[in-house]
């Protein structure tokens, strides 16, 4: 235990490791302020003038003017909120909603325009996918049979992204079968804001890397390593506690951060939009049946497990290289690979979804793989992305431990 937190103050009084850090808990606070500021808002004000709102006041006097909204999606909700739409649409003779008064668009359709959100792509073309006009829906038939338009644009969707792979298609619909209906809504939060929970991770992953690095080759480098084979406590158990020490610094660092990034979004954006249903922030048809305030914590768990990942990855390459730049370049360019080749392939192959960097990312982050429809194949099997990633981190994060500690206990002083 001694070892140990001298382990621990040893990582901690480097002034590079110190700046680091502050900037990974700074960038918590910034991260979540800007999906903040993004929010505006224009309402008609007195004598027809017209009013913007930005940032918290926006987000305020939205959550207010859509209370009507909360609650259950049910068919007969939607479907009013159509009629009203599409009344409005045909009275003013305009092509579009944006084209209606503003003062007559807050009073009649802003309210319920997120029970509408999600319809065009419901009613889908099931040849090409193109998204439906709202005003060429039927209210009549949204109150009829609404959920089981959903689960059609599911099946249309395999059909055209997953016809060659039976395997996909009969887990798709099995997993949708399990979501829970009539969905939740809530409005608040926007996809802006778990855009930036990602993005938040991706970056602190980077700053966990460059300081775990030098772990093992700043010691080659200096020939400290030497002197510290010959104590009592080297080889095995320095390993060992060095990789436990900055282990637990980096999940006491990330789990922070996330807290503080999380709690400025909810504290913001209010928490009882984290009750809506994940279908009706991104697709009406996504597979996982989870709320928005679940999703945050999945994002958390498979973001943590992700890092830890690509720290056991950096850990070994450290105990391999024989100096801390080495060891940093080829670290940064292993954790950036799989968004470099899910960029240049244009989707998700196997490398790219069993490195330990998978779920941390631009395109290719555990977000994207949980809404989109990410299939890997072996023969007939087909296996959804989200597994493959959390499955393959799960199983790394030993192994490159395990080789870390092998490699640092067969290194060779030049």
């Amino acid at each position: 235990m001694r070892l140990f937190c001298l382990e621990v103050k040893r990582i901690l009084k480097s002034r590079r490791t110190l700046i680091l850090l502050t900037v990974a808990l700074f960038l918590a606070v910034i991260m979540a302020y800007l999906p903040i500021s993004f929010e505006s808002i224009n309402r008609p004000g007195e004598n027809g003038t017209i009013i913007e709102l930005n940032g918290l006041e926006a987000i305020q006097f939205k959550r207010e003017y859509r209370q009507q909204t909360y609650g259950e999606v049910t068919p007969e909700k939607v479907a009013d909120a159509l009629r009203i739409y599409q009344k409005y649409v045909q009275e003013y003779g305009t092509v579009t909603v944006d084209d209606i008064p503003l003062d007559v668009y807050m009073e009649h359709i802003m309210a319920i325009r997120p029970l509408l959100d999600r319809l065009p792509e419901a009613f889908a073309d099931s040849d090409t996918g193109i998204g439906a006009d709202l005003m060429e829906i039927d209210p009549d038939i949204v109150e009829q049979s609404l959920y089981e338009q959903f689960a059609s644009h599911l099946n249309d969707i395999m059909n055209l992204e997953q016809k060659e792979h039976p395997s996909a298609e009969e887990f798709a619909t099995e997993k949708y079968s399990e979501v829970n209906k009539p969905f939740q809504l809530y409005p608040g939060l926007s996809r802006d804001a778990f855009d930036y929970i990602e993005l938040y991770i991706f970056i602190l992953s980077i700053l966990c890397v460059a300081i775990a690095a030098p772990t093992f080759a700043n010691e080659y480098q200096t020939g400290s390593d030497s002197i510290m084979r010959c104590t009592k406590n080297g080889r095995m158990k320095f390993a060992v506690t060095r990789i436990l020490a900055a282990g637990c610094i980096f999940v006491v660092v990330f789990i922070l951060g996330m807290v503080i990034h999380l709690s400025i979004i909810n504290l913001a954006f209010g928490t009882e939009c984290l009750k809506t249903s994940f279908q009706m922030l991104f697709s009406i048809i996504n597979l996982p049946n989870i709320n928005l305030g679940q999703l945050q914590v999945i994002l958390v768990l498979a973001g943590l497990l992700s890092v830890l990942a690509s720290i056991s990855c950096t850990l070994f390459l450290s105990a391999k290289c024989r100096d801390s730049l080495s060891s940093l370049l080829i670290s940064l360019a292993v954790m950036l690979l799989p968004t470099i080749i899910y960029t240049a392939l244009g989707g998700s192959v196997w490398l790219s979804t069993i490195l330990p960097s998978a779920g941390i990312g631009l395109q290719n982050n555990f977000l994207y793989q949980l809404y989109g429809f990410n299939f890997l194949y072996i023969g007939d099997m087909s296996f959804w992305t989200p597994y493959v990633i959390l499955i393959s981190a799960a199983i790394e994060i030993p192994v490159f431990v395990f080789l870390t500690i092998r490699s640092y206990c067969k290194h060779r002083v030049a």
